[in-house]
Parts: C-alpha cells; structure tokens; sequence
C-alpha cells in the first residue's frame, strides 16, 4: 500500500521515507532552485538476504514512475516460474549496454572535439590550422583505432618520426590530440586522460631551437619600400604594412576595409587581430600623413569595401589579396636586390623594433605597443591601460619620414 501523498516531494524535509512496498526515498536537501535533491531506493528480500538497489534520481524519477520501477523489479523476483534476483538482473543489462555501445574512433571523436572548440578559434578555425597537425601526423597513424585503446605507445610511435625533425608541428599535434582526448572522457568514454603526458615522456626531450624569421637591417628597408609601386594593389598593401611597421601583422592590413578609418585613427577590431577568440581587445593604430596617401590611392582605385581586394573584385567577387601574393613580392625582390637571407614580411617586424631601438631606446613601451606587444605583468597591464596612441604617432611620423627620405 503506498504511503507518501503525490506533493509530498514539494514540501518534504532531508531525510528517508518509505512508501510501502520497498519503495524508500532518501531525500538529501534541495538544489539552487528549490528542487528536491536524492534518490530512489527499492529495499528487497531474495533468498533470506537484503538488498538495496537504486532506481533513480527524485529529479529524474516521479512518485509515480518510482513506484513503476518498483513494480517492474519485484515482479522480476516473485515471477515463480524463473525467478530473478533484480540487483543481478540491472548489472547484467547495463554490462550488456556497455557491451554492445559503438566504440568511438579517434577520427570520429576529433570533428567533434573540434566543432565544441571553434567558439574560442579565430574565424571558428575556417582556415584549417588547428584541424590541420591532427589530419596530417595523427589520424593517419591513430584515426581507425578506438579512442578508448590508444595507448601512450600508440601515439608516441605516430609522432616519433616528426617528434625532432617538425618539433613545432608534433608540438600542436600531441596538443590537439590532448584535446579530442579529453573530449572523449567528456562524452562519456572510458579514456586513458594520462596517454598523452605519457607519449611526452617516451618521445624525450624535443631540443626545440627557436628560428626567428630573417630581419631586414634597418639600414637597408629604404630602398626596398621606396622600390614599391603604389599603383600595384599587392605592392601598395606591402607598402601600408611596413609605415605600420608591422605592427598588426598582414591579415588585417590586407582585408582593411575603409570603414575602420576614422578621424586619423585605423581601429581593427579584437576578432581579427593575433590571440585567442573573444580575449584580444582592439587596436589603434595612427594614420600618418604617408599612410593617408596610399588610403587615397585605395580609394580611388577599388570600388568595394576593401582596400586591397584581389582583381577579381572587380567582376562582383570581394576578396582581400592574400598573404602569399604579399610575400611573392619579397621573393621577387630578393633575387633582383640580391638580399642575403629570405627576408619575409613578418621579419620587418623586427627591422622596426630595431630601428626604434637605435633611435630612442627610452621608447620601450611605445615601440613594443605599435607591435601589439603586452608591456608588462598581469598586475602592471591592469592599472597601466594607455595605449601610447599620441606618442606613437609622433613615433609612426619618424618612421616614415625615415622610410622615404633615407637612401
């Protein structure tokens, strides 16, 4: 006979009731909405020994469906033609659940992982680069094998061949595999979560050298900027970066739009600069009188948002020039000015600092600003929030005037 009325649940206090029939509901409190919190408990007797067995969650189970599984298991045991003892019964139907539950392939599970990650990737990771180390060094080798079987000896075999000779690659590889990993534990999968920092210990120390990129002497940027051709869309955005002194890198110099300039201020927004999504503020960056002219140019020649669109703006398709043409320039140029090393346009960065710092080495801060550079300590950066905007254009001015007057 059943005891507990059907609201009893909304006013009840902590604590065990019994409903009749070895239905008991352990009650342990209420959660931050005033929802009861505890469980189900059916209480039987089988072959002269006790057993307690869970049902379920009060949120996830009503009165009435308790009793329903209560009903459901003692018919189990009092079935006198084959009788059941329920707790038996559950094990056996949730081993035979995990039996017969599809194993997950570390190339089923990574296009999930990585669909959970694009909010926090630039552009949603579009251009393939976080995506990229796991298709070409990890599924290849691990995509078949069942997630929940990769060993530390797996991964470390799948990486060893580019563990030394692409440590930078193998580095965002083991990262990403990490990752999917720990998506996998997430979805539920029995996964080994210390495989990964295993295979680094087995894979040993990588001897990772750092190789900047190539920096054009200060002295010699003159003549390379004052070859450029201001009527070459690829040549003039070459141009605009180096008066910026590279500061925001190429993507947001080559898809500028003209609505980012205003009162002789170019604002880029957070989203496009270097960082992780949603954690990069915006940047100013000062129009000087040299930048200013090759806007005008922009303006005159294109007829579309973008200031350095691709020929094929032109017949309705809006696209920005891409990094590749920018640095086809400075290959050409190498072999016609017969440079010395590969200088690319990510190493003006550093021609730049270094001209700064031959100039004015008290400008630290500004000149690590102009380069989108974080001056300082977590604690320093809190309090101290100027961006330098006016002494950097008094700055970016300078360099200028360098860069078209020196020969």
């Amino acid at each position: 006979m059943s005891v507990l009325a059907a609201n009893f649940l909304k006013t009840a206090e902590p604590g065990k009731y019994s409903d009749g029939g070895g239905l008991y509901l352990l009650l342990t409190g209420r959660d931050g909405k005033g929802r009861p919190t505890g469980s189900w408990i059916f209480r039987y007797t089988y072959l002269k020994q006790r057993y307690e067995m869970g049902l379920g969650s009060v949120q996830s189970l009503s009165l009435a469906q308790a009793r329903g599984e209560r009903d459901r298991w003692r018919d189990l045991m009092t079935d006198r033609r084959n009788p059941i003892n329920p707790i038996d019964e559950k094990r056996r139907l949730e081993e035979e659940a995990a039996g017969t539950r599809k194993a997950m392939t570390l190339a089923e599970v990574a296009p999930v992982a990585f669909e959970s990650l694009k909010g926090t990737l630039k552009e949603e990771g579009k251009a393939g680069r976080w995506f990229s180390p796991l298709s070409l060094y990890v599924l290849p080798a691990l995509g078949t094998m069942p997630v929940e079987e990769i060993h530390q000896r797996d991964i470390e075999r799948a990486l060893a061949p580019i563990w030394r000779d692409k440590p930078a690659t193998a580095k965002k590889a083991i990262q990403r595999l990490s990752a999917v990993i720990k998506h996998a534990a997430a979805l539920g999968l029995d996964v080994n979560l210390n495989a990964v920092a295993n295979a680094r210990q087995l894979l040993g120390d990588q001897a990772l050298k750092v190789r900047h990129h190539p920096a054009m002497p200060w002295q010699e940027l003159p003549r390379f900027f004052q070859s450029l051709n201001t009527q070459n869309t690829v040549q003039r955005a070459l141009k605009l970066y180096i008066l910026v002194g590279g500061g925001p890198r190429l993507k947001p110099v080559r898809t500028a739009t003209f609505d980012q300039f205003t009162d002789d201020i170019w604002e880029i927004e957070g989203e496009i600069m270097k960082g992780r999504q949603g954690k990069v503020d915006s940047f100013r960056i000062p129009v000087t009188k040299g930048m200013q002219e090759l806007i005008d140019i922009s303006q005159d020649q294109t007829n579309c948002e973008l200031l350095f669109p691709t020929p094929n703006a032109r017949r309705g398709k809006v696209s920005p020039i891409s990094d590749q043409a920018i640095e086809n320039v400075m290959r050409k140029a190498q072999a016609e000015m017969e440079w010395p090393q590969a200088y690319r346009p990510h190493g003006l960065r550093a021609t730049f600092r270094s001209w700064v710092s031959e100039v004015d080495p008290s400008l630290y801060a500004v000149a690590e600003t102009a380069l989108a550079h974080q001056v300082g300590s977590i604690v320093e950066r809190s309090y101290a929030r100027n961006d330098f905007l006016e002494q950097r254009r008094e700055l970016m001015q300078r360099w200028n005037e360098y860069l078209m007057t020196a020969h």
